[in-house]
């Protein structure tokens, strides 16, 4: 159990927090501080209202707000709504037709409320240490376990700062996402920290709420994305390896088809230059045999998917990487550049995508 804080110690984790975080995020956190009426940034405002919004100068919004108890419940809603670095899908079940709400609240999970919501003054150091908040939102629910943890900065002072590990829920599909950051500056904390942290919160859904887990298989995802008609969705880089041990990657430019290198040239190459394989269909027939085995016997590590918006500015790029962790697992790095979407919304379109076309199908019980 996770010892109690006094107020200071935890409202500098949120201080603490933020001031390692991008220019691009903390401006993306002003705006939704301003959406949701915590703040206002316009001097034109400074007059009383019926809803008291209080005015602050941008420059110094964070470094106030952050240390005062009470905008809390603001970066408690934060954490819900980021985008974060990696995610590990599943498709799951619920025995007995339970319903998930009526599961947290017999556990005694505390339901948040962005109004009324009030901190413990505790922070846990491992999953089930202290016990998760949660968000629902309709067909999605948000459960959120938030660990401390520690950095050396460059003057060799010890920062502290919040961890917090989202499991997004989506009800009506039965599939969920375990998401979380990289850390910061820990040369301890490598591939099997972030393992460890994977497999504790696949414990914690299965014997805490009974969830019955499932992989994603993905034996299709590379065909079904490429036949998406649309171009709203594509795949434009991909690492594919040989059975015979060479391995390539490719990336497409934005006009342009995918094509596998050297599979892919030659299949062009024929289809190119129907008439004269035609005449020796014997021929032409082998060749094909001999690149469908090619491409059925290479393996794809992993691949980058791309979300094509009207606005370049908006579309974003998820790595998936196939068979990680014990080999069984996937997955996903959400990849922020230069796209201005720092929310939730991109990650929860890239993972219903995913399943709603197939790509992602429920494979083995875990």
């Amino acid at each position: 159990m996770a010892l109690k804080m006094d107020e200071n110690t935890f409202l500098n984790f949120y201080a603490d927090t933020m001031q390692g975080y991008s220019k691009a995020f903390r401006r993306y956190t002003l705006r939704i501080m301003e959406e949701k009426e915590f703040a206002s940034f316009d001097a034109q405002l400074k007059l009383p209202t019926e809803k008291s919004i209080p005015f602050l100068e941008k420059d110094s919004a964070i470094s106030i707000t952050t240390t005062d108890i009470k905008f809390s419940s603001f970066y408690e809603y934060l954490e819900f709504i980021k985008l974060y670095k990696y995610s590990v899908p599943f498709f799951y079940e619920i025995p007995n037709n339970k319903e998930l709400k009526a599961i947290l609240d017999e556990k005694g999970y505390k339901l948040f409320d962005l109004k009324e919501f009030h901190p413990d003054f505790m922070l846990g150091t491992v999953i089930g240490e202290e016990s998760p908040i949660y968000f629902p939102d309709g067909d999605e629910t948000y459960i959120k376990f938030v660990l401390q943890k520690s950095y050396i900065n460059p003057d060799s002072e010890t920062v502290n700062y919040r961890f917090p590990i989202i499991i997004y829920i989506n009800i009506e599909k039965c599939f969920l996402e375990i998401r979380y950051d990289s850390t910061r500056y820990d040369p301890g904390f490598s591939i099997d920290s972030y393992s460890r942290l994977v497999f504790d919160c696949i414990d914690w859904l299965k014997n805490q709420l009974g969830l019955k887990l499932f992989i994603c298989d993905h034996k299709d995802m590379i065909s079904i994305v490429k036949e998406n008609s649309d171009g709203s969705v594509k795949i434009y880089k991909q690492m594919m390896q040989l059975s015979s041990g060479g391995s390539a990657e490719l990336t497409a430019s934005e006009q342009e088809d995918y094509v596998l290198p050297f599979i892919g040239e030659l299949r062009e190459l024929i289809d190119e230059n129907e008439e004269i394989f035609n005449r020796c269909k014997d021929s032409r027939n082998l060749l094909l045999q001999y690149l469908d085995d090619k491409e059925a016997t290479a393996s794809y590590p992993y691949i980058y998917i791309k979300w094509v918006k009207p606005v370049e500015s908006e579309s974003y790029t998820v790595k998936v990487i196939f068979d990680y962790f014990n080999t069984k697992y996937t997955l996903m790095q959400h990849i922020s550049g230069q796209c201005k979407d720092l929310g939730k919304e991109r990650m929860n379109n890239a993972i219903k995508y995913l399943c709603e076309s197939a790509s992602f199908t429920k494979g083995d019980e875990i």
